[in-house]
């Protein structure tokens, strides 16, 4: 009786960490404004973001104060991509604030969960990608980005923080670059196709 009562304390207890754990999995879903108040972390995750509607939309990130931090997304149409947050020396990350007037959905992962960072990869949109290890040696970047508003790329290091930005232009971009050594993951923000090959 008395194991059976600790087997249902701890699976209660297993429950109630993985639901209010940002680090875990979190979906949030809404079709208009919100705050959304989640347990504060400084540990760097990816927020997939997906938004239907057809006027502005913005997602922040909100520190312990409630004040806009991090601007994880920003659209005047329908929107699909993944941001990292955190990636920033003292990021606190412990709200969202969503400027919608339609659905969306947010989910947040850890940063283990970004997509596999294969010799070429291509996409659509902002996105996250993950090596199986941090890079050494001498590697470079063949970037193509055909979107018309602003692209980034930045690397991050093995902790999910930014250390080099690769790539910085409003509209098309085409141009080889440097891989920076220790990179882990790579952080895009595009409105259009792009493809990244690494030689």
């Amino acid at each position: 009786m008395r194991l059976r009562a600790l087997a249902v304390l701890s699976a209660l207890i297993g429950t109630f960490l993985f639901v209010a754990s940002p680090a875990e999995a979190a979906t949030y879903r809404g079709d208009s404004d919100q705050v959304q108040r989640i347990r504060a972390t400084t540990t760097p995750g990816i927020a997939q973001i997906t938004y239907t509607g057809d006027g502005y939309f913005s997602l922040w990130g909100l520190d312990r104060a409630g004040t806009e931090k991090q601007l994880l997304a920003s659209a005047t149409e329908p929107f699909k991509g993944v941001a990292v947050y955190n990636a920033d020396s003292g990021d606190r990350l412990a709200g969202l604030k969503v400027t919608a007037d339609g659905p969306w959905t947010i989910r947040l992962l850890p940063l283990s969960k970004a997509r596999s960072w294969s010799v070429t990869t291509s996409g659509n949109g902002s996105d996250v990608l993950r090596l199986s290890k941090p890079s050494s040696g001498f590697h470079a970047l063949r970037i193509r980005h055909t979107g018309d508003g602003y692209f980034s790329v930045w690397a991050l290091d093995a902790r999910g923080k930014r250390s080099n930005l690769i790539a910085s232009k409003a509209g098309a971009y085409k141009g080889s670059t440097p891989l920076p050594a220790g990179t882990k993951y790579v952080a895009i923000n595009a409105d259009g196709p792009w493809t990244i090959v690494r030689r």
